[in-house]
């Protein structure tokens, strides 16, 4: 049999297994070693697992995914989120959908230190979606508010899945984390145009508290400036060339330490769970990297890469009408997979196509990210949504009903990185 008929048959039998629900893990792994098994026998095969778990196990970068993860954990848990979205429901009280603009900014500012969507999800879930509802705003706008500005913790810096992206493509993750400044605070302007035209269901002053009602100003000041200072640190030293981004999560966790023990916000609880959800996480990512590095390599030996790659070169449709067609690829493969799971099976092939129609690494990572993003909140996956969904109690049916604008403010961003790329590209190459 030829190898590209091998390559297309396991890849084939790898979809159909994690549609029938095998963890995308274990789908990724299993499908790299039988493929190698099949191609060059099963000693190679383990030869090969040998090493990719040795290059992962070994990569300086790595390290900076469990330290990124852990910074959020531990932001979480010491509350720091709740000051963010108390001083913007504060200034933005007396305005029509303030609190769903304060709720959209806290996202941001909470994304700004985490990097976790899932960690923003169950934080502002409990924060910000009770706070709603009280005030006047439907379930489901008060919901799908939150579950989708939850997705801003991937795209602003620093962001877990732009440091799985820059480990496996080899692409400069301090690069990765400046480029997704822009597009980032693009998304959040397009989520509060979302918020601002579903009037019908907040109402006309979204606050009425008084001053007197709420905490004092100094009560949550503290919390902001520290979130702030953290960003300042961690982004600012990446971009001067202070020190690389694994240097820069361990100065980030190191910070947030320092700070929440300072003020007394962490307790040794919330330390405990924090480390045993930063062990959990990884170990899940460490898996699924490991799995797409295997499959990549057997890929590459049966040459369905450069077929694919061929073929998409050889097709008379303008490059933008190619990304296009991908990101829809996206939407339907977020309907049937986690994210971290999409993303490493799609870029053995996704990364050449668009490298080969013009577009940069750096810009890849960002667009890819976005699709993600929107893949969080797409039934019948959804990942934010049923986060939300434990969170809160709101069924996830009623969630999803809601997601639809936001979504379709992602998707304008997502058309904007295509036709206008130097919106991922103009800010990292200021740092040449």
């Amino acid at each position: 049999m030829e190898p590209l008929t091998i390559g297309i048959l396991v890849m084939s039998a790898m979809l159909i297994v994690v549609v029938l629900g095998l963890p995308v893990g274990y789908a990724l792994l299993g499908a790299g070693t039988i493929g190698y098994a099949i191609l060059s026998g099963p000693s190679q095969a383990l030869t090969q697992i040998g090493l990719a778990l040795w290059d992962n196990g070994t990569n300086f970068l790595f390290i900076a995914v469990p330290l990124f993860i852990l910074m959020g954990q531990l932001i979480f848990h010491a509350g720091l989120a709740e000051d963010i979205f108390s001083l913007a429901q504060r200034g933005l009280r007396r305005v029509p959908g303030g609190l769903g603009v304060s709720t959209v900014l806290a996202s941001a500012g909470f994304g700004a230190v985490t990097g976790s969507s899932v960690a923003a999800v169950a934080t502002m879930g409990n924060i910000a979606v009770p706070q709603m509802i009280k005030r006047g705003y439907s379930e489901k706008l008060s919901t799908a508010t939150v579950a989708s500005a939850a997705t801003l913790a991937i795209i602003i810096p620093p962001s877990v899945p732009l440091v799985i992206y820059g480990v496996w493509s080899e692409t400069s993750i301090g690069a990765l984390f400046i480029a997704g400044i822009v597009p980032g605070l693009i998304l959040t302007c397009a989520f509060i145009g979302a918020v601002m035209v579903q009037r019908s269901q907040y109402p006309a002053v979204s606050a009425t508290v008084s001053d007197e009602a709420l905490p004092p100003l100094s009560t949550h000041a503290v919390g902001l400036a520290s979130v702030f200072l953290i960003f300042v640190i961690v982004i600012g030293g990446i971009y001067a060339g202070i020190f690389t981004p694994t240097e820069a999560s361990g100065i980030g966790v190191f910070s947030v330490l320092a700070i929440a023990l300072v003020g007394r916000r962490l307790t040794l609880d919330g330390l405990r769970k924090a480390l045993k959800e930063t062990l959990r996480t990884t170990a899940a990512i460490f898996l699924i990297l490991t799995g797409g590095i295997i499959l990549s390599r057997f890929l590459v030996q049966t040459r369905l890469t450069d077929a694919v790659v061929g073929l998409v070169s050889h097709l008379d449709a303008s490059p933008q009408s190619i990304l296009i067609a991908l990101a829809l690829v996206y939407l339907f493969l977020g309907a049937i997979m986690d994210t971290f799971g999409m993303l490493i099976l799609t870029l053995p092939l996704v990364l050449p196509i668009t490298m080969a129609i013009g577009y940069d690494p750096i810009w890849t990572g960002i667009y890819l990210t976005v699709l993600m993003e929107i893949a969080m909140l797409t039934p019948p996956i959804g990942l934010n949504v049923f986060v939300l969904e434990r969170a809160t109690g709101v069924p996830a049916a009623r969630i999803f009903a809601g997601i639809w604008p936001f979504v379709a403010a992602s998707l304008t961003v997502v058309l904007l990185l295509i036709y206008f790329p130097q919106i991922a590209t103009w800010l990292p190459e200021t740092m040449r």
